[in-house]
């Protein structure tokens, strides 16, 4: 009766109940009698089952590299795994499901375009996961402090240059998989740069500096910094082109990185001089010296926003014109209370000074006519 029904079939229609001539009607069939089946098969079954045990092995391959992963961060106490984890579960999944394709296609005999746009989308799906990869391995370790040229300043620069860097692969790749010959676009690229370099050099110069101070980090936001320039005040802002300085004006004046990186500074936020206050006063001729220090230490000591140690000094440092020169130094717990401060030691000054009949001179000239 079978072989009745299958009179004046083509021979595509006869490989689809080439099954019953394999296994007998009522029997379980075997992996051999299957794998039989699906050779003889038309492509299409022969695609969608290559397909299928893509998906199977996407599947198998996900748990595999979340062992690795967990495997190779072992040692270490935060959650970069768990990251790096479900940044690859996507990318892996689907490059494992896109070399299925790659092996399904020739047996469609579909056109060769076909195969060169899986090859792109391959190289895409591949980037991706990269990109992804370097973003959570750059937040990982822009939180610790072993690696200090990553922070949370040169996080922005150092994801940029990644993108950047992986673009142009991904762009190279391509261009291979098309056949498309890049020693022209190359040469073009290198003509335009050249072009572009001297039209915007001073802004590629401010980028350059930018990435040094983001990397070296002289200052922060939040430093008190003295510019070469004569510009005090508050950092506000970093950026790659120019950073941005709150002045005690009350001023955000914004200073290209290029000035910068070419001109003295000095943070005063940092280092031994942190939060010192100097200010220098004169005594007339004839002045007792001992008193003069003995009430400048005084005044330093009443003061509430003057630390204890180091303890106020007063040093005794030149014979002027018109007067006896002093400079008392101290020391305050915050940068941002020196210019304060030292205006109200100042006031202070005058008024114990008044208080003790203790002059302070101002030059004086005598002026003789003659008839």
């Amino acid at each position: 009766m079978r072989r009745r029904l299958l009179k004046g079939k083509t021979e595509e229609q006869e490989k689809v109940f080439s099954l019953h001539n394999i296994v007998p009607r009522g029997r379980i069939f075997s992996m051999n009698e299957f794998t039989q089946y699906i050779l003889t098969s038309n492509e299409y079954i022969q695609a969608l089952a290559v397909m299928g045990v893509a998906f199977f092995a996407a599947l198998i391959v996900l748990p595999f590299v979340a062992g690795v992963v967990k495997f190779l961060t072992r040692k270490t106490e935060t959650d970069v795994d768990d990251k790096l984890i479900a940044a690859l579960n996507k990318p892996v999944f689907n490059i494992v499901l896109l070399i299925g394709v790659l092996v399904a296609l020739p047996i469609l005999s579909l056109p060769a375009y076909s195969v060169l746009i899986t090859k792109t989308l391959f190289v895409l799906v591949i980037s991706k996961g990269i990109l992804r990869v370097a973003k959570v391995l750059l937040e990982g370790a822009s939180e610790h402090d072993r690696v200090k040229s990553i922070n949370d300043q040169t996080l922005p620069l150092f994801n940029n240059l990644v993108l950047m860097v992986i673009i142009l692969a991904a762009l190279y790749a391509m261009f291979l998989v098309w056949g498309i010959d890049v020693t022209a676009w190359l040469a073009s690229a290198g003509i335009l740069g050249i072009a572009i370099g001297f039209a915007a050099k001073d802004t590629l110069s401010n980028l350059i500096s930018g990435a040094f101070i983001l990397a070296d980090k002289p200052y922060s936001i939040g430093d008190l910094v003295v510019l070469g320039s004569g510009i005090t005040g508050i950092v506000s802002a970093v950026g790659l082109r120019s950073t941005r300085i709150r002045t005690f004006n009350d001023e955000e004046v914004t200073v290209p990185n290029g000035i910068i990186a070419n001109e003295a500074l000095i943070n005063k936020s940092t280092g031994p001089d942190t939060g010192r206050v100097k200010v220098e006063v004169g005594v007339a001729y004839g002045t007792d010296l001992a008193k003069v220090e003995e009430i400048l230490l005084d005044i330093a000591k009443g003061n509430e926003t003057v630390i204890e140690e180091p303890a106020p000094s007063v040093s005794f440092t030149d014979f002027g014109d018109s007067s006896l020169d002093f400079v008392l130094s101290c020391r305050v717990r915050s940068p941002l209370d020196v210019f304060g401060t030292a205006s109200e030691l100042r006031g202070a000054i005058h008024s114990r000074f008044a208080e003790n009949n203790i002059e302070i001179p101002y030059p004086q000239r005598d002026v003789n006519m003659k008839n």
